[in-house]
């Protein structure tokens, strides 16, 4: 089998998936969620799960969590040597299984294809003292090639996406925006990198080029969830939840 095949076939196992471009090894969603939906004062504020107990299983809760990034080969093929803490977990963290899947073949069309391009990590984590057991494939790929060509291409859900600091080296995060309802998302977890229409928007020239398909005009709007007011920290702001709603 083709690592296309293989990886779709690894996706198809999940019932709900979070998705995280540009991750880098930030693991911030997985610790959000495997918090039981705990803010960040709440996650970072000394708080902890006691041994034997075990973090909620909140309604709608992903037990697939996809990152994808250029780079960060050495830091995910580490295995089971990878640290929780040191990636953004703020509760207990176990990997209990690691296992790599079959290269993507240069998957890249505005980056270079380095040689770890297209590598795939799969890892089974318990989080948070929760039995439940979520998965995270780590692509080393470019987000729109995992987009359109994975997500898109082969009509996978994303019921979320969580993305911060997204400024863009060659692309920004704002054309997520345009394919949401082809992903039937229901929330982004974002700053304002990733709002189309804040902060002077840039031009996303790369993709308009290499990805057309990713460059349609938005059937969406992101809809900022007011009662909660944070969600998480990063360097530009702070992460806030958007549920994705239709255009009126």
């Amino acid at each position: 089998m083709t690592g296309e095949t293989e990886l779709i076939k690894e996706i198809r196992k999940h019932d709900c998936i979070c998705y995280y471009p540009s991750s880098g090894t930030d693991l911030s969603n997985i610790d959000f969620f495997g918090s039981g939906k705990k803010l960040w004062e709440e996650r970072t504020g000394g708080e902890s799960t006691e041994a034997g107990v075990s973090a909620p299983v909140v309604d709608d809760d992903p037990d697939l969590f996809i990152h994808t990034d250029v780079n960060f080969y050495q830091e995910f093929a580490s295995g089971l040597d990878i640290d929780g803490k040191d990636q953004g977990i703020h509760g207990s963290f176990e990997v209990v299984e690691y296992k790599e899947l079959p290269a993507l073949y240069e998957p890249n069309l505005i980056y270079e294809n380095y040689d770890h391009a297209g590598k795939c990590f799969v890892y089974r984590l318990k989080v948070w003292g929760c039995q439940k057991i979520r998965t995270l494939i780590f692509c080393l790929c470019e987000n729109e090639y995992f987009v359109a060509k994975i997500l898109i291409a082969n009509n996978l859900k994303v019921d979320f996406i969580w993305s911060r600091n997204w400024n863009g080296g060659q692309t920004y995060g704002t054309w997520l925006t345009n394919v949401l309802d082809k992903l039937q998302t229901k929330k982004v977890y974002t700053d304002w990198l990733c709002v189309p229409g804040k902060k002077g928007e840039p031009r996303n020239r790369k993709v308009e080029e290499k990805y057309p398909e990713l460059m349609l005009a938005p059937k969406v709007r992101l809809v900022r969830n007011d009662d909660i007011h944070w969600i998480d920290q990063g360097g530009h702001g702070w992460v806030e939840e958007f549920d994705v709603m239709p255009i009126d």
